[in-house]
């Protein structure tokens, strides 16, 4: 019987189609589950980097606070204890028509703008002489914001530091008024009182000199706090929680702490006014 070489052909030839048949590929459901998974894991890398780069930012703002508070301490030491002004000024003169040094600069009235403000002028500069040492990594201080408290969208007025020193030095309107009173002297400070903290970068007005009030806020950069200093040379993170209740409190404490009235804000206007 002759071999049936036909059949044999056949079943090669469906064998080597079976072997050389392109692949499928992913389907339209595999594809979206892929891209599904990059997307969360890309979530999550930009997540803990972002969370990396702030916490190096906490550090900075830290040791940068330990440095500003450090210096006002020297200050003060060649200053017979008397702290420096705040700068609670508006980057022009007080009462009194004149302008004066302050801890963060000397307003300078032939400029304009953000000219008016040289953060080397300060009181603390002489023991500081690093302009990075007044700024947190994160902070941009000439791009512009929308201010609530004007209205509109507008510049910061100052743009040499992103931290405020409490205006409880300076009875907040009351020195302004009468600068012929000296600031305190340091040891009249509790050493828990707050002496530093990062200005709320969210109203560019809130830097319109060098001074805050403390309902004016702390900055939100940091998730759930900020960053202040005290008088004793401590430099903590604060919760937005806890700076809050201590704003809202009626009389003097860390924050309300001028040493001259009951309720630690202006002898001149009681309930923590102007």
């Amino acid at each position: 019987m002759m071999p049936n070489y036909q059949d044999g052909s056949r079943e090669r030839r469906r064998a080597g189609s079976q072997c050389h048949r392109p692949g499928l590929g992913f389907t339209l459901l595999e594809l979206l589950v892929v891209i599904a998974i990059i997307a969360i894991l890309a979530a999550l890398v930009m997540s803990a980097v972002s969370r990396a780069q702030n916490s190096a930012s906490k550090a900075t703002d830290i040791n940068n606070l330990h440095q500003i508070i450090t210096a006002l301490a020297i200050y003060c030491d060649n200053n017979h204890d008397r702290l420096p002004l705040p700068n609670w000024d508006n980057g022009g003169a007080l009462a009194d028509g004149k302008v004066h040094r302050g801890w963060l600069y000397l307003p300078d009235p032939t400029a304009v703008g953000a000219n008016r403000y040289r953060v080397d002028t300060g009181s603390l500069w002489p023991f500081l002489r690093q302009s990075k040492v007044y700024f947190c990594p994160m902070d941009k201080p000439a791009v512009p914001r929308y201010s609530a408290s004007v209205g509109a969208v507008i510049q910061r007025p100052q743009q040499i530091s992103s931290y405020a020193i409490n205006g409880a030095i300076n009875g907040f309107m009351h020195l302004w008024n009468h600068p012929e009173i000296l600031p305190p002297k340091l040891a009249q400070m509790r050493p828990s009182d707050c002496a530093f903290w990062e200005t709320d970068e969210r109203d560019p007005f809130y830097f319109n000199d060098g001074a805050n009030y403390p309902r004016e806020g702390v900055s939100t950069r940091h998730y759930q706090g900020g960053i202040e200093a005290t008088f004793g040379g401590q430099v903590d993170y604060v919760r937005f929680t806890d700076w809050y209740k201590d704003v809202a409190f009626p009389g003097k404490n860390r924050l309300w702490c001028y040493p001259n009235s009951a309720d630690g804000g202006n002898p001149e206007s009681p309930g923590h006014g102007p």
